[in-house]
């Protein structure tokens, strides 16, 4: 089989990863935003209700982080290819790579999942902070509530401490990198 027909394969196949994960993101935070807003709606009648809160918010950022982790996964590999095939062909064909880094976010940069800060900031950026702001306050909402009302202090105690280990676990992989440095070794080997 021919180099740059196996290239446009996995290209192709990249292409789809990404836009599957974008559609799967999209359609999780209107369904997290949903059920947040009815559960706070709820709580005002029933202060129970502000148990699930934390959950939905925890929940929810693990999963849609879940997806930016494909995504990061396919724009890289996305990039990696698009730069073999332009390689191949000895000019620049595919610059796909080359709008997205510029106008979603540079993949490349040091970011805080997908949000970009300085001067790779973009609206793609902005509506990560949003969305994670969101999941924040009603998480917080929620545990603020629940302590002020003197319910179950067992809970707190133990959403705190899960909510301290998805954090620190968060950081080590995408903030430090971890996850990115692992992929660069792979491309490095073979010729990014």
């Amino acid at each position: 089989m021919e180099k740059l027909t196996v290239y446009l394969d996995q290209l192709k196949r990249m292409r789809s990863m990404n836009r599957y994960y974008h559609d799967q993101f999209l359609l999780d935070v209107r369904i997290l935003f949903i059920l947040n807003t009815v559960f706070i709606f709820i709580s005002l009648q029933n202060i129970y209700a502000l148990y699930v809160l934390p959950l939905i918010s925890l929940f929810g950022s693990v999963l849609l982080s879940f997806h930016a982790y494909f995504l990061i996964f396919s724009r890289q590999y996305s990039e990696y290819i698009e730069l073999k095939i332009n390689n191949e062909l000895g000019e620049d064909v595919l610059i796909g790579h080359k709008l997205e880094n510029d106008y979603f976010f540079p993949i490349n940069d040091k970011k805080i999942v997908v949000a970009v800060l300085g001067r790779g900031f973009t609206w793609f950026s902005f509506v990560t902070f949003f969305i994670t702001g969101y999941g924040l306050g009603t998480f917080f909402y929620s545990i603020y509530q629940i302590y002020s009302k003197s319910l179950n202090f067992t809970f707190l105690v133990l959403i705190i401490i899960v909510l301290i280990v998805t954090i620190t676990i968060g950081i080590w992989w995408f903030v430090s990198g971890t996850g990115e440095k692992r992929l660069n070794k792979i491309f490095e080997k073979y010729g990014k």
